[in-house]
């Protein structure tokens, strides 16, 4: 059965108070993610010394504004939840034509990135969250 972890974007109105999206990508450790956009698969990958990350992909129609609103709204909830003090790095740099846009995120030894890639083969676009896991 698979487990679904559900995610506010502060989107929606109302008195219930709600985990930031920080937190819910920390607990973060099923294989989907529902966003208010959608859902995500979510799959977990090794990175070098042992590390663990947790990729999450939304996809859409090739270069869709919905998928623009998307990681833009994700890149200012990221942003919002990780503070002032956290560091962002911007990569564009991309062995393909397509367009493509990271924003990695680091606080307190933890990497986190929200990323947008257009597929012209796919005529998809996906937008992608990573976050470390502990």
């Amino acid at each position: 059965m698979k487990q679904v972890i559900a995610v506010s974007l502060g989107l929606l109105a109302g008195p219930v108070a709600a985990q930031t999206l920080c937190d819910d990508l920390n607990a973060l450790q099923a294989d989907q993610l529902v966003l208010n956009q959608g859902t995500a698969e979510c799959r977990m990958s090794l990175a070098l010394g042992g590390a663990r990350n947790m990729h999450c992909a939304l996809e859409f129609p090739y270069r869709s504004a919905a998928a623009t609103a998307t990681f833009d709204t994700l890149l200012d909830e990221m942003t919002q939840c990780l503070g002032p003090t956290a560091s962002v790095t911007t990569d564009q740099s991309v062995n393909h034509p397509d367009a493509y846009d990271l924003r990695e995120f680091k606080l307190d030894g933890r990497s986190y990135a929200v990323s947008i890639k257009d597929k012209g083969a796919l005529q998809q676009t996906l937008v992608f969250l990573r976050v470390e896991l502990p």
